[in-house]
């Protein structure tokens, strides 16, 4: 997964989420998933056009603006554990929770920096073809026109049930699904450590 990728996925959900007309909440008062990313975007774009002028002075505060902005919209733990797969079984409690911090981590401060350099998107927003489930995984699908041609992909949002909120579970852009890619590189990367998990999510990087 390069810089370029991960920052226009992220990019791209932040913007198909904001440009989807929807109410705030449904029938159980709750607020739907596109509602509530595209409220974090104000947020998001007033943390990035603040940092611009420090970021390179003040790298962490930027990272951790833009970490407590993403934390509430994406799933982490679920897309840690799922890169890990049958890992994850065989890890320790403390492994478990030394990989998610890891990905989370790197997660951020890649989208971050890719955010510090953003350009303009032409993004296209497909329009829902049925009514929002209250339970259940919504798919959102969107073009997004970059220098480098149209992209299409498709946002996983998944609803928790422990509290009911809406969180990113996985991204499939042009047919290449992030969250299988991701996957794949963990277990090569335990195959490369022989087998050793500390070294493997030690090394992980995005």
């Amino acid at each position: 997964m390069t810089l370029r990728h991960f920052t226009f996925f992220l990019l791209g959900l932040i913007f198909a989420m904001n440009t989807i007309a929807q109410a705030d909440k449904g029938e159980s008062g709750v607020q739907g998933p596109h509602a509530l990313v595209g409220n974090t975007t104000d947020n998001l774009m007033k943390v990035v056009k603040a940092n611009q002028a420090t970021y390179e002075k003040n790298p962490e505060k930027y990272f951790k603006e833009v970490k407590g902005l993403l934390e509430p919209v994406v799933d982490f733990d679920f897309i840690a554990k799922s890169v890990m797969g049958p890992y994850w079984a065989k890890a320790t409690p403390e492994q478990q929770q030394s990989f998610i911090e890891t990905f989370k981590n790197g997660l951020v401060e890649t989208y971050a920096k890719g955010m510090a350099k953003f350009n303009d998107l032409d993004v296209e927003v497909l329009p829902p073809d049925e009514a929002v489930p209250e339970f259940g995984k919504v798919t959102v699908l969107q073009k997004v026109a970059a220098a480098d041609g149209v992209k299409k992909v498709a946002y996983t949002m998944g609803r928790r049930k422990t509290d009911n909120t809406w969180l990113l579970l996985n991204v499939v852009l042009d047919g290449v699904n992030l969250g299988k890619t991701f996957r794949s590189q963990f277990a090569q990367a335990v195959k490369e450590h022989n087998g050793d998990l500390d070294k493997a999510i030690a090394g992980w990087s995005t």
